[in-house]
């Protein structure tokens, strides 16, 4: 239970980081808002679902191509719900988007952005637990 609550102060700690970080970035501060939310919640998400199923289903079991097949396609799933939440609010608050190739740009954006996240909780996990199997 403890290690759930310090994960969520960590989730909570890295979207507070990212909303001050872009919020000048946006249009609008609820739109900054809006994507920070989307983003850090398909990131954590993805890291839940990487540690608590992924990993223990598949990756302990030895089946290591499945289990990056089931991580890609989890990210990639999780990043285009994460991106249709952004393109909604955007389109809601400031209108269609004028750049004709700004859906693509975005989910590559966002998919490296997934990438580096699930890398990081997963680089955090395995230091965690060393320190703990160190005691």
């Amino acid at each position: 239970m403890w290690s759930l609550v310090v994960s969520l102060l960590g989730w909570l700690v890295v979207w507070t980081f990212w909303l001050f970080s872009t919020r000048n970035s946006h249009p609008t501060f609820l739109l900054s808002f809006i994507v920070t939310s989307s983003l850090v919640c398909a990131y954590a998400a993805a890291a839940y679902g990487n540690h608590l199923l992924l990993i223990p289903r598949l990756w302990t079991r030895g089946l290591h191509w499945q289990y990056v097949a089931c991580l890609v396609t989890m990210m990639a799933i999780f990043t285009a719900f994460s991106l249709a939440i952004i393109r909604f609010s955007y389109t809601m608050i400031c209108g269609p988007d004028t750049d004709p190739y700004g859906v693509y740009k975005h989910y590559a954006i966002d998919l490296f952005g997934m990438v580096v996240h699930v890398a990081g909780a997963a680089l955090i996990v395995w230091f965690a637990s060393r320190l703990r199997n160190a005691d």
